[in-house]
């Protein structure tokens, strides 16, 4: 029997316009879904000097990151992005919305600034202050610990700090760190008012920004916020924010604080980049009934 010859496949024209429009169709959508790099400034209106450390991100979407010292910023978004809206906020400035496509249409951002008016609070006479206390969980655990899953600058932690009597007077802010193998990293403290229903807000406590820059491998990180005279009569929320140092692959992977796990109410929430919805962290259904409670604390006097 002779071997049956080879042919060539012979693909019909038709077929062919078919594969090739799929294959543009491909390509296109590639292209459209491909991140791309905003690159802008956020100044004062008045002045025109930049804003450091202001916040820039699409709401709700995860998209997100912070200027540095001089207000410069990098974005990165797609072309499904262009139609969302971008806030853009810092302490001591109106917040701005707009669509994407018009801040990549014009770069330049200019903050006005505006009067911030404080929520009045009922204060001790000096020296009535009889008690120093540490509020929050204080453990230094190196075994049960929380990372922070940065996806860009801005990304953030923290717990809700309830107070034990009223007012309160907030000496210090304390965060463990159970190990720093990224380096040298700057963090912004924040403390925000809570929700009703007793999520976090987006409203902070302390009108300026209070900047760290620690290269602590083990430990905790101290910060004095005596100069702010802070008095309080409601609980809030404390956290750390990533504003700076490595970069979001080395924060997520080589960064943790200490934590532990108890039959408490589930007070830790943490977004992974700026203007990013607050999610609440779970322990997961294996450990059904126990909640993490990451090791940050206040030290106060009531």
């Amino acid at each position: 029997m002779q071997p049956a010859a080879f042919l060539p496949r012979i693909v019909p024209a038709s077929a062919f316009a078919i594969r090739l429009s799929f294959l543009l169709l491909l390509l296109l959508l590639a292209f459209a879904g491909r991140a791309q790099v905003l690159t802008g400034t956020v100044t004062e209106a008045s002045s025109a000097a930049g804003v450091p450390y202001a916040n820039v991100g699409i709401l709700g979407k995860g998209i997100g990151t912070v200027a540095d010292d001089n207000g410069a910023f990098r974005l990165q978004y797609s072309e499904a992005n262009l139609l969302d809206t971008v806030r853009i906020s810092s302490i001591g400035y109106r917040a701005q919305r707009m669509l994407l496509r018009d801040l990549v249409a014009r770069p330049t951002v200019r903050l006005v600034a505006e009067a911030v008016a404080l929520r009045g609070v009922q204060v001790k006479a000096k020296g009535l202050y009889k008690r120093t206390r540490t509020l929050g969980n204080t453990g230094n655990s190196e075994s049960s610990t929380l990372t922070l899953d940065a996806h860009d600058l801005g990304a953030e932690i923290g717990t809700v700090i309830s107070l034990k009597h009223k007012p309160t007077k907030v000496l210090n802010a304390n965060f463990n760190v159970a190990y720093n193998r990224a380096g040298s990293l700057m963090f912004r403290v924040n403390l925000y008012r809570l929700l009703p229903n007793g999520k976090p807000s987006n409203v902070k406590v302390v009108q300026r920004d209070i900047i760290v820059t620690t290269s602590v491998a083990k430990g905790p990180i101290t910060v004095d916020l005596t100069q702010d005279q802070l008095v309080l009569d409601e609980d809030f929320f404390l956290t750390l924010e990533w504003i700076g140092g490595a970069d979001a692959r080395n924060v997520s992977s080589k960064l943790a604080f200490s934590a532990s796990l108890g039959y408490t109410n589930n007070d830790l929430y943490l977004r992974d980049t700026s203007q990013a919805e607050w999610e609440r962290a779970s322990a997961g259904a294996v450990l059904a009934g126990l909640q993490p409670r990451i090791s940050f604390y206040v030290t106060v006097q009531d």
